[in-house]
């Protein structure tokens, strides 16, 4: 019946086309012409997130394909390459932290010399988002808009009064007066090292949006810094001030943007993802659903050419021992040092990778942990070049397991440093009293009375072995930070004590190389493996290999399905994700008394701004 309907479909079709004078057929080919001319006005929709995951992304069976943050950066060269394309259409949705936004706005940047055109509609902005649509050609808003610009806050909530509600004490050494991990739960108030640290951050960050945003707007910086006065700028007063360039509804925008592109506008909302059309040609296939259960069950392995290559290697989350923690989308939540040394082992063994990336995004965390890290480190090192490239954060463990590197790449906002080492001992003994229950202890040992923290509280005995125990974590740190940046130990441990730097500040202080991003770190390592390995061309392999299906659906179930999953969920959503997964694994560990991982070498402060 189909074949039948189909032959009369196209008899018809040609009996029109008998039927249908010369100007006609002009007047169609005309408008196919015209067409064809509108429709080479092809515009991408790129959308500005808090986050991309800086691991390798999940593959699923089928549909649309995770990105994670270099291949982000990717899709944009690849727009800025694609002769097809005129222009994108920006959509802030949040924005990552500063180093990411660095390398964001440089291959942004890149599209307009590409001759691309930016255009950006928004409803409301803040300072971050404005950041970004402040490069638009065309930055739009409605005329019942607004843009806030509120300035940089870090807000800190300490504990200890509520705590001590409960008579919950908890007992927090550090080594390094700007060791101030953990505070918030031992102290009413942040200490005067604190605050400084966090005020210098936050005043490197500010400049950096002053000076971003009168640079890419053309308008002078204390111009930009004016209108922080006034908080929220109206639309009109935001075009006066040359801050966006028109006032207008949607509809308004779409007409401009018609002027800007010479023509009538093709938005594609799912550009080089070809998963979205899979799905659609599956789903119309009755067996489509078999060709799924068979990916999920059997996944295909992909064969690594045998070609020189670069290897990167995500070293993403708090640090732990044991193996990585990731959720249902495949985002790392904590770093296992087995994982990662089991991937550098990986590397190592396989004699086509010329050179290893270290792609470092992590607060740090438990200190042995940090040094098995490391130690894989030196392994890799003494057979190939090995870059730190460092993301967002990379202080304390982060810059532990970065320290011994051949080279150590970071943007100029990059948190790190943090030499130093902490503990914290929840002392639970007074809570157990005020609920008026009775703990019995019963051990061996000579110091078996001083590990019942539920019945006595911390002992002094806990608190000087985990002391001494630090003090020579925190000298061990210090001497092979020394050794891995051939610096003076006397003079590092000046910049030690816990102290947190940007990335700019570390450069002049000798704790990185250079600055840049993960682009700056490919060129850098295909450099020290020679062999005129071409940057732009390079192989790339990516590890630890992303969970599979299943591993991802059981790690999911436990999140959401537990009450401690739920905690976890909202700590992170407020902001307290590293601190809440760094606590756990030490509380964990230390149940009280001593472990593995009761010395960290954590950042210490979870710094949330808004």
């Amino acid at each position: 019946m189909r074949i039948l309907m189909r032959k009369s479909w196209i008899a018809a079709l040609a009996l029109c086309a008998v039927a249908l004078p010369p100007a006609a057929w002009a007047a169609a080919a005309d408008q196919e012409g015209s067409e064809a001319q509108q429709a080479r006005s092809k515009v991408v929709d790129v959308t500005i997130k808090s986050a991309d995951q800086e691991d390798p992304a999940a593959e699923v069976p089928i549909g649309p394909q995770q990105r994670n943050f270099r291949a982000r950066l990717l899709l944009l060269r690849q727009i800025a390459a694609d002769p097809e394309v005129a222009g994108v259409r920006l959509k802030v949705k949040g924005a990552p932290d500063f180093a990411r936004t660095i390398d964001l706005l440089k291959d942004l940047r890149a599209l307009k010399d590409a001759g691309k055109k930016i255009v950006c509609y928004a409803e409301t902005m803040d300072q971050r988002s404005l950041m970004f649509a402040s490069l638009a050609d065309v930055l739009a808003m409605p005329p019942s808009g607004m843009v806030v610009l509120e300035g940089l806050l870090a807000e800190v909530m300490y504990l200890k009064d509520l705590l001590a509600l409960i008579d919950l004490k908890v007992e927090v050494q550090h080594v390094g007066e700007f060791k101030t991990a953990y505070e918030e739960l031992a102290r009413s108030t942040m200490s005067d090292e604190q605050r400084k640290v966090i005020g210098l951050l936050l005043e490197e960050f500010y400049g950096q949006i002053l000076e971003t945003i009168a640079a890419q707007r053309g308008i002078g910086r204390d111009k930009v810094e004016a209108l922080f006065d006034e908080m929220i700028v109206t639309p009109r007063r935001a075009q006066e001030a040359g801050l966006i360039s028109m006032v207008g509804y949607r509809d308004e925008f779409d007409q401009r943007c018609e002027e800007v592109f010479g023509g009538k506008v093709e938005y594609d909302e799912d550009y080089g993802d070809s998963g979205k059309e899979d799905l659609e040609k599956m789903l119309e296939n009755p067996f489509g659903m078999f060709q799924v259960m068979i990916k999920l069950l059997k996944p295909e392995k992909k064969e690594l050419p045998a070609e020189p290559r670069i290897a990167v290697v995500y070293a993403t989350g708090p640090i732990q021992s044991g193996k990585s923690k990731s959720g249902f989308d495949g985002t790392v939540s904590a770093m296992g040092s087995e994982t990662i040394v089991k991937a550098l082992d990986t590397v190592l063994a396989d004699d086509w990778v010329k050179a290893v990336i270290l792609r470092v995004n992590s607060p740090g965390g438990s200190a042995i942990a940090s040094d098995m890290i490391w130690r894989a480190t030196q392994r890799v090192k003494a057979k190939k070049p090995i870059i730190a490239s460092m993301g967002g954060v990379a202080g304390s463990g982060g810059y532990w397991i970065s320290m011994g590197c051949d080279r150590i790449v970071a943007q100029p906002s990059t948190l790190t440093g943090s030499i130093g080492v902490v503990s914290m001992l929840p002392d639970p003994s007074g809570t157990m009293k005020k609920m008026h229950i009775n703990v019995e202890a019963v051990g061996i040992g000579p110091h078996w009375e001083e590990l019942a923290v539920l019945k006595s509280g911390v002992g002094p005995a806990i608190k000087k072995k985990i002391h001494d125990n630090m003090v020579q974590v925190y000298e061990e740190f210090v001497d092979k930070v020394s050794k891995g940046r051939g610096m003076n130990p006397q003079v590092l441990e000046t910049l030690a004590r816990g102290r947190v730097w940007t990335g700019r500040q570390a450069l002049d202080l000798n704790l990185v190389d250079r600055l840049g991003g993960i682009e700056e770190s490919i060129a850098l390592a295909c450099e020290l493996a020679g062999g005129g390995l071409d940057p732009k061309t390079v192989a790339l392999v990516e590890y630890p290999a992303a969970p599979n299906f299943f591993e991802q659906i059981e790690e999911a179930f436990e999140e959401m399905t537990t009450t401690e999953g739920q905690a976890r969920r909202l700590l992170a959503k407020l902001g307290y994700g590293d601190f809440a997964a760094a606590a756990e694994t030490l509380l964990e560990s230390c149940g009280g008394g001593l472990g593995p991982d009761c010395v960290q070498a954590i950042m210490p402060f979870a710094l949330r701004i808004r």
